[in-house]
């Protein structure tokens, strides 16, 4: 075996080698005596690693330019006094943004209209969407047009969503009263009233998210087991149980994308507040976002809206560090549970 191995290495290395693709043979006899090629191509390596470094560098750039640089500069400038202006110098003051801003009532106040659009869209965007899911999650033609119609509202530009619903809501000739003047009920200031303008503009944010969430829960739905659920048909299970036992188990996932994204985004709106009352009337519907936007671009404080950038920031990761880390403790917990008592009927 040896000798034929050292022939046939003999033979291959006196062959031509057109490709140049090797520049040293040497063999070994050892199991059966293979010609091991030590490539040549140190260089190819040498360029493959220095392209996925070009590569690698292009993305860290264009991530580093457009999310950490700007995060970077919000964090600075929340401990400096500026009005914005160019030229203007940046006074250091500690951290006395953040002591004014947690000092005061308006700041406190637009945490918790925060809040009411966090609840919003527990009680009126998951449910809805949830059983719309459930009403389209078949793929019929009939499921397929109200899936479409339902994700309308999605795809209408905020701006013209914001408009549309305070012409809607206006106290003289909007359709809402209109239509309740017919039932003989009086006209009401929906937007102009201090408590509950806040409640109405979060009540419309829902209605536009209600499609796009109910699109997450048919994809959470059509992912379920068609078997698990054959069975529960077969052991005699109504729609109802079924849902119960093993749709809603099997989207968990789906459930911890909705909440994450639904808490988290509760603490970054903008853009609604901003089109239907700008934070009014007064500052009853200020959320932090147009708070920092008031106190930057109206008042000239940078310095005091940067504190508020970076606690929106600061707030958006730990709830969504903290409801993903809660959600797998209790997933892990419920497993180990499981395997408990698979092991004492053992």
């Amino acid at each position: 075996m040896k000798r034929q191995a050292k022939l046939a290495c003999l033979l291959q290395s006196s062959a031509p080698r057109s490709t140049a693709a090797f520049d040293t043979i040497s063999c070994s006899a050892k199991r059966g005596s293979v010609c091991f090629y030590e490539r040549r191509g140190e260089k190819v390596k040498k360029n493959k690693t220095g392209t996925a470094i070009i590569l690698l560098f292009i993305p860290v750039l264009v991530y580093s330019l457009f999310f950490v640089y700007p995060i970077g500069y919000t964090v600075y400038l929340s401990f400096m006094k500026w009005n914005g202006m160019a030229g203007v110098r940046k006074v250091f003051v500690g951290f006395q943004n953040y002591r004014t801003l947690f000092s005061q009532a308006v700041f406190r106040h637009s945490l918790g209209n925060a809040v009411v659009f966090m609840a919003v869209s527990l009680l009126v965007i998951f449910p809805i969407s949830f059983l719309l899911a459930l009403l389209v999650s078949k793929g019929t033609k009939i499921n397929s047009f109200l899936r479409t119609a339902y994700y309308i509202p999605t795809l209408l530009p905020m701006a013209a969503t914001g408009m549309m619903w305070m012409f809607m809501l206006a106290y003289n000739g909007g359709a809402v009263n209109e239509i309740l003047g017919f039932f003989g009920f009086p006209p009401h200031d929906w937007l102009g009233d201090t408590r509950g303008a806040i409640w109405v503009v979060a009540l419309v944010n829902a209605w536009m998210y209600i499609g796009s969430n109910m699109l997450i829960f048919v994809t959470g739905i059509t992912n379920v087991p068609s078997d698990i659920l054959e069975a529960a048909i077969v052991d005699g299970a109504d729609p109802l149980q079924r849902i119960i036992h093993i749709t809603i188990p099997n989207m968990k996932e789906t459930f911890k994308v909705f909440l994450t994204s639904a808490i988290a985004g509760s603490v970054k709106v903008f853009d609604i507040i901003y089109v239907m009352t700008d934070g009014g009337p007064g500052t009853a519907t200020d959320v932090p976002a147009t708070l920092m936007y008031d106190q930057a671009f109206l008042s000239g404080r940078f310095g005091y809206a940067s504190s508020i950038g970076v606690f929106i920031i600061f707030l958006s990761l730990l709830i969504t560090f903290a409801l993903n880390f809660f959600l797998d403790e209790k997933e892990e917990s419920g497993r180990g549970t499981e395997k408990l008592q698979r092991r004492g009927k053992l």
